[in-house]
């Protein structure tokens, strides 16, 4: 063997080993890089673990994706969209009453400062909590980045129809779980897609439905102008009126447009945090013996008795915090079947809710949440 070969073949080798090195030797992890609802780049070395919750972004959706949300809790602000988190997860999750309180209500009124030192990795904001006052971000939100936090626009509320999706694929990614948003989507477009293809062969009128929003008010008529639950209300097959005067997300209607109006469907919407025991509740926890007393004292006021859509029968109770999470496939086949009952009477909304609860809520939800006029015992 000449000396040329030689060196050829042990060049050959030192190239072997070192191609099996880099091939033996773990990946560099990647950067984890999403773009939020208002069009940022959001950048993480690795899944979220410490996330600070805005008022407005439901624990719901992260409850829906990963097995321990309340772990992956940092701090949050109280009130807004997680009002009745703590009663929903207490049970399984004690350490819900521990998470650090950031602040109440709306972003500004939240202290940067106090989520700066709980070094979270990740803020997730609503776009309601981050542009409620206009096209402008809330200015707390560079003072975040400034300090190197990563912020996060989501949105399951003002367009849950257009962003629902797109945000559960944002927080999949975001905290490591992203098949398990794949599946959720693929549960949620299947039984959205169920109505919207139902209606489109059928040729059906679209009754006009009053949405009566917070109806454990004594006042009226708290109700939904375009967006929110008026896009449920529009898949669903029907014609919100509060569209018609709202111009908003949400709105006051006057009882005399209201009874003028006088819609064919009447949907109020309630929680089961009234501070009055008596007052028409909806919710975890609430019995169904509960919902039905306190709906029909509801529909005796003098407000409504005389709409034909309550003395016909077609009057119907919804829990309100469907519209902050994307469990609100539920509320949208309610809808479906109350606007149009021999279409869609094959539609179980037990069953749906038991999918929900048993495939991905980590809490499942619990109680009475939806009920109609004459129901005396309401499935749960």
């Amino acid at each position: 063997m000449n000396r040329a070969t030689g060196l050829g073949r042990r060049a050959a080798a030192l190239v072997g080993l070192a191609l099996s090195l880099l091939l033996a030797a773990p990946a560099a992890a990647k950067d984890i890089r999403v773009t939020d609802l208002a069009g940022r780049e959001v950048v993480l070395k690795e899944p979220a673990k410490r996330i600070v919750l805005g008022a407005w972004v439901s624990l719901d959706a992260l409850s829906l994706l990963h097995p321990d949300p309340v772990s992956l809790l940092a701090g949050w602000a109280e009130g807004g969209a997680n009002t009745i988190q703590p009663a929903i997860l207490r049970g399984r999750f004690p350490a819900i009453d521990r998470v650090p309180v950031v602040g109440r209500g709306s972003f500004e009124a939240i202290g940067i400062e106090t989520i700066i030192a709980r070094q979270p990795d990740l803020v997730l904001l609503s776009r309601f909590d981050a542009y409620r006052y206009g096209s402008d971000a809330a200015p707390g939100i560079a003072k975040l980045e400034a300090a190197g936090i990563q912020v996060a626009i989501v949105d399951f509320f003002l367009d849950p129809l257009k962003s629902t999706e797109p945000s559960l694929r944002i927080l999949g990614k975001l905290i490591g779980r992203e098949a398990q948003a794949e599946a959720f989507i693929a549960f949620y477009r299947e039984h959205l897609d169920r109505i919207a293809t139902r209606l489109a062969k059928d040729t059906v009128e679209r009754p006009s439905v009053f949405l009566h929003a917070f109806a454990a008010r004594p006042e009226c008529c708290f109700s939904a102008g375009p967006g929110t639950i008026d896009g449920f209300i529009r898949l669903a097959g029907g014609e919100n009126i509060g569209a018609e005067k709202i111009p908003g997300a949400v709105g006051q209607l006057s009882l005399e447009f209201v009874l003028t109006r006088n819609p064919k469907v009447y949907v109020a919407t309630t929680t089961s945090d009234n501070a009055d025991a008596e007052a028409f509740a909806l919710g975890p926890a609430v019995p169904a013996e509960k919902a039905a007393r306190s709906f029909a004292r509801r529909l005796e006021g003098r407000d409504l008795a005389a709409l034909d859509a309550v003395a016909q029968g077609r009057a119907h109770g919804l829990w309100h915090l469907f519209v902050h999470t994307p469990a609100h496939v539920v509320a949208i086949e309610a809808l479906a079947k109350w606007q149009h009952p021999g279409l869609f009477s094959d539609i179980d909304l037990d069953a749906t809710l038991r999918e929900i609860n048993s495939r991905f809520l980590a809490a499942p939800l619990e109680g009475t949440f939806w009920i109609s006029a004459g129901d005396h015992a309401p499935r749960r």
